[in-house]
């Protein structure tokens, strides 16, 4: 049981956040299909967030460079 309460709210992220409540494909191919789909968006959204994080702190890190390495002491 343990296993299916941590799995349940996987299953309806992907259903509500990357549009699987319906499936428009027709048949069992159909639905692969529309699943790889989803982990697919859902693998995207993950690399954006990290690419995104990266780029944010990369950034700040090379302004704060640039910022010390023209102080005058």
């Amino acid at each position: 049981m343990d296993r299916r309460s941590a799995i349940e709210p996987v299953i309806s992220h992907l259903k509500h956040d990357h549009n699987m409540i319906r499936n428009f494909l027709k048949g069992k191919e159909g639905d692969r299909i529309n699943a790889v789909l989803a982990a697919a968006g859902c693998n995207f959204r993950k690399l954006f967030r990290a690419f995104f994080l990266f780029l944010d702190r990369f950034t700040f890190f090379r302004a704060h460079i640039y910022q010390i390495s023209f102080t005058k002491y």
